[in-house]
């Protein structure tokens, strides 16, 4: 249970590792709450106890309009990449394109499907690379391409950088580049916040030591 001055956060699901590595920096606690951008606007609509945004640009500028966050707290210059990924030990990693194309030819492939669970159609962002796989299986969200990934229910994933870092088991196979290869992401402090130091957290992001645990966690913070 949060106290007083530690700091809720709502985040989307793949975000939670990066903002736990966060807690105690600034000598208080953080407690990630996890959903989809739209379904965590729709539980601050209802009150829902949040004291920071942490979410998809987009998803931050429907709060920013509908006055659910304070505008002048809003911090950018987050991004989280998609990669696919592997079992650590199980491919060569750093695949050219051609290594690539070559082993999603034989081997089988998890991508979230086009939903409202995380909006990323997978089977569009692998043509937009020029890639293609024989054997594909869709997910609802990175996270359960992860899960499906370190199972062995299939041998590759799509999967976000932040996914990846999050499991010593993973390793990256290749970084994708077509948009929207990066998703950029934004914070911002609850217009009805209940912590004291919700916009300290907000101010901690862009500080060297937070920097270093976001990157770490797989999110990059340009200064």
């Amino acid at each position: 249970m949060a106290s007083s001055g530690d700091v809720t956060v709502f985040c989307d699901p793949t975000l939670k590792p990066a903002m736990l590595a966060l807690s105690g920096l600034g000598g208080f606690a953080i407690y990630p709450l996890c959903a989809p951008g739209p379904l965590m606007v729709a539980q601050i609509i209802r009150h829902t106890r949040n004291d920071v945004l942490f979410t998809l640009d987009t998803v931050m500028d429907d709060a920013v309009a509908a006055k659910l966050v304070v505008p002048a707290s809003r911090q950018g210059g987050f991004t989280n990449n998609l990669v696919l990924a592997g079992l650590q030990g199980r491919f060569s990693s750093a695949l050219d394109q051609t290594g690539l194309q070559t082993l999603l030819a034989k081997a089988s492939l998890a991508v979230t499907d086009d939903t409202s669970a995380c909006n990323l159609d997978g089977r569009a962002i692998l043509a937009a690379n020029n890639l293609s796989a024989s054997m594909v299986q869709g997910a609802a969200n990175t996270g359960d391409v992860s899960d499906m990934v370190t199972t062995r229910a299939v041998d590759i994933g799509l999967m976000y950088l932040t996914d990846v870092q999050a499991d010593p088991r993973l390793a990256v196979l290749a970084t994708l580049t077509a948009p929207p290869a990066v998703t950029s992401y934004a914070a911002a402090v609850n217009a009805s916040a209940f912590s004291a130091n919700a916009q300290a957290l907000v101010n901690l992001l862009h500080t060297p030591n937070a920097i270093a645990r976001l990157s770490a966690a797989g999110v990059k913070v340009s200064t």
